[in-house]
């Protein structure tokens, strides 16, 4: 059950003037902190022995925002959080992988009120076809607007069938649906592709995969509605773009990222968000290495925002992943070491934020190189700052806000 937290909204209006504040002690410690970005940050608590599962979760927020606080019961002693910048809900997922094909799930809404689901893909998958999930390798799983959506490889002879389940956040709805029938001992451009969700335009999803040869080298597109039904298909062509190639990982809180899976030699990882197509990647001139993200104006390719990649090393893998939030593109790269960088839909110049996890829990910290290892949220006029060196926390924990 959801409680009110008076105590805490007094000790916010406190901070407003002192610039810091303080959580209270609950019963058990404070153990750790994850921000659902365009939400706010969580902080969670639990027994550390494990004795008794419950957890306990404490919405942070800024100013004009409100705070709840939670608790859910989880059988498993470790959950995957998923989540975008600003969906209307969240995930905690007790599996990723399909377990005996069913998936245990605390949906979480951004008022705080949590769901329970033991979701099977049994039945969705059999009005698909003859699919048995044990015969289904999982690539990802992302939150959109309407959807939480699940990607699968199925493999049966020279047959490589990309499938997407959908999970309609407001009723739990599942449907399944065929993103791409491909042959796998094929030579042909067409079927030495692989599909991933590219974004979302409005309700439907967007999904893409990189074409690495002949006249239509690009990348083809498919939309789809939550409900598996194709909206549309086109192919987007590469000139204009010169990427080395990289592996596609993903990045952020979604299911490619927890797995660490990825997908070699591509050059440009394609993103749809704001109402348009971007393309992004590692270029080298010389001895400079710079990420470059570019726009599809007019059937162009035009240079958006680019950074100094200084982690670059032509003779390590190389591995790219993007986040899309608010204000702009995140960008994972990782060669030597890892990378955060962020390019602004508004400005040419991308910041640097410094080594970041590729499953990071805090997207916000590729906003500013400001603040180097300490959590930060960006709030419309302030930093939220918390030094994790504080957890994990039997008493109160503290918070601090910075002018912009």
């Amino acid at each position: 059950m959801k409680k009110s937290l008076s105590i805490l909204f007094l000790l916010f209006s406190i901070a407003i003037s002192a610039q810091t504040f303080e959580i209270p002690a609950l019963k058990q410690p404070f153990y750790d902190i994850i921000e659902w970005k365009g939400i706010g940050s969580i902080v969670l608590s639990r027994d550390l022995t494990l004795t008794q599962r419950q957890v306990d979760l404490t919405m942070v927020s800024g100013d004009s925002k409100s705070a709840w606080q939670q608790v859910y019961n989880p059988m498993a002693k470790e959950t995957y959080f998923i989540s975008e910048d600003g969906g209307k809900y969240a995930y905690f997922l007790e599996n990723l992988e399909l377990n005996d094909g069913k998936v245990f799930l605390h949906q979480l809404s951004a008022a705080g009120n949590i769901k329970v689901m033991n979701l099977s893909f049994l039945t969705p998958l059999k009005r698909l076809g003859s699919f048995s999930p044990s015969d289904l390798y999982l690539t990802d799983i992302i939150t959109t607007e309407r959807a939480l959506i699940w990607m699968f490889r199925h493999k049966e002879k020279d047959k490589l069938t990309t499938i997407a389940v959908s999970m309609t956040h407001h009723n739990f709805n599942m449907y399944a649906f065929v993103v791409s029938e491909n042959v796998s001992s094929s030579a042909k451009v067409e079927d030495q592709i692989s599909w991933y969700i590219a974004g979302e335009n409005g309700e439907n999803i967007v999904f893409a995969a990189r074409m690495h040869a002949g006249k239509e080298a690009g990348w083809r597109v498919k939309e789809f509605s939550p409900r598996g039904v194709m909206v549309s298909e086109q192919v987007l062509n590469q000139n204009g773009t010169n990427f080395v190639a990289h592996a596609r990982v993903g990045f952020g809180r979604r299911g490619s990222a927890l797995l660490k899976r990825s997908e070699p030699d591509e050059k440009g990882t394609l993103i749809f968000t704001k109402g348009a197509y971007y393309v992004g990647g590692i270029e080298v001139n010389g001895t400079t290495a710079n990420l470059v993200s570019y726009r599809l104006e007019e059937k162009k390719w035009v240079k958006a925002c680019e950074s100094v990649c200084t982690v670059y090393n032509a003779k390590k893998e190389l591995e790219v992943g993007c986040f899309a939030m608010n204000e702009g593109i995140g960008w994972y790269v990782n060669s030597a070491k890892s990378e955060g960088h962020f390019h602004s839909f508004t400005s040419g110049t991308g910041i640097v934020s410094g080594t970041i996890n590729q499953a990071t829990s805090n997207p916000s910290r590729l906003l500013t190189a400001e603040f180097p290892s300490k959590f930060v949220a960006e709030l419309d006029t302030k930093w939220l700052i918390f030094d994790t060196k504080q957890l994990p926390a039997k008493g109160n924990i503290t918070f601090e806000y910075r002018q912009k």
